[in-house]
């Protein structure tokens, strides 16, 4: 009769190890429950409550508390779901109490009906510790699930669009006010911008055309008509100041035709056709662009423009050659305007696809 005890606890002893061992890897909780009684207790409580516990997907490990009283459960705590104590000794009351297996805290204490046989008492025993160890069940995976809607989700890194490695494009209109050396002149232009990627400094490039009306430019008490049309490509470097603006600086280059016509020849000159040159220009440039909306921004720029093959106009008179006009050869521009993006996939707010908005 020893010896079964013996290999009995072995085996118990066994299974604890393993399930333990497995617990961390998917196995069912463990649940421990010491029974006070005779073998035959024992080995009842065993079969009842595994039978009972069997549709909870736990693992239970019956013991024999070998006489020992209900301070066995804080004696020594192992991991697992819960504890539980069953006296079913001769001439003492039946008794369950079931306890957290991480707190200690009852889950169940009740004393069972006096009189009540074995078979009774086993049988109502393993009632109690598998509906507690249901109860506890319930509330952990309540207490899982308030957490995993608590929990704040990862945002899924955006999918990588083709179109940022692109060029995208931005047609703009814009006005001038330039000094070409007779005063203020006032302009209109248009031109399409281009950036390539989001990083915050990227590459980009501009090109504009833009007219002067022909205004009069007097000189040597004459009158002539003064007009203008240039032609620039600027590559840019921007940089991304914040959320919606970005800072830009080019060096370029491009031409101009000016066209002057006589209008009111000088006293003793000859009044003669319209003239057209060509001027070589080196322009640098600096500005900010502000996204007012979808597609759509804002610009302001500084432009500094240098004459490389300067002109000078004069006037024949019977003295000779005697100069009329001559236009200055650095010239600063201001410019604003509107921008309006062709598409390509990437907003001008940098880091904000147009297929990843809500």
């Amino acid at each position: 009769m020893k010896l079964g005890r013996r290999v009995g606890y072995v085996l118990a002893v066994s299974v604890t190890a393993v399930t333990h061992a497995g617990f961390g890897s998917g196995a069912p909780p463990i649940v421990r429950v010491y029974v006070a009684g005779s073998e035959e207790a024992v080995t009842g409580s065993r079969d009842a409550i595994q039978d009972r516990c069997s549709r909870s997907n736990v693992a239970v490990v019956v013991r024999d508390a070998a006489g020992a009283d209900e301070a066995l459960l804080g004696s020594s705590r192992a991991p697992g779901l819960a504890e539980a104590y069953v006296d079913l000794r001769v001439g003492t009351p039946p008794r369950v109490v079931v306890v957290d297996g991480d707190s200690g805290q009852d889950l169940e204490r009740r004393t069972l009906p006096e009189g009540a046989s074995l078979e009774i008492s086993i049988e109502t025993m393993a009632q109690v510790v598998c509906a507690a160890v249901e109860s506890s069940l319930a509330a952990r995976a309540t207490i899982m699930a308030s957490v995993a809607r608590q929990k704040p989700v990862a945002a899924k890194p955006e999918r990588r669009l083709e179109s940022e490695a692109r060029w995208q494009a931005r047609a703009s209109l814009f006005a001038s006010g330039a000094n070409f050396g007779a005063g203020f002149r006032a302009g209109l232009g248009a031109g399409l911008g281009v950036t390539r990627g989001r990083a915050p400094f990227h590459w980009g490039g501009f090109l504009s055309v833009i007219g002067y009306p022909a205004v009069g430019v007097q000189g040597a008490d004459g009158l002539a008509s003064f007009g203008l049309f240039g032609v620039r490509l600027l590559p840019l470097l921007e940089g991304q100041a914040s959320r919606k603006v970005t800072a830009f600086a080019g060096v370029g280059g491009g031409g101009d035709w000016v066209q002057v016509s006589g209008v009111r020849p000088p006293p003793g000159a000859i009044s003669s056709n319209s003239d057209t040159s060509f001027e070589p220009m080196a322009s640098a440039m600096i500005g900010l662009r502000l996204l007012l909306g979808r597609g759509l921004t804002g610009w302001f720029a500084l432009d500094a423009d240098v004459d490389l093959e300067r002109h000078r106009y004069v006037v024949r008179t019977s003295q000779g050659n005697e100069s009329f006009f001559q236009p200055s050869r650095v010239r600063p521009l201001a410019l604003a305007g509107l921008s309006l993006s062709l598409g390509g996939g990437v907003d001008e707010e940098r880091g904000t696809p147009s297929e990843a908005r809500r």
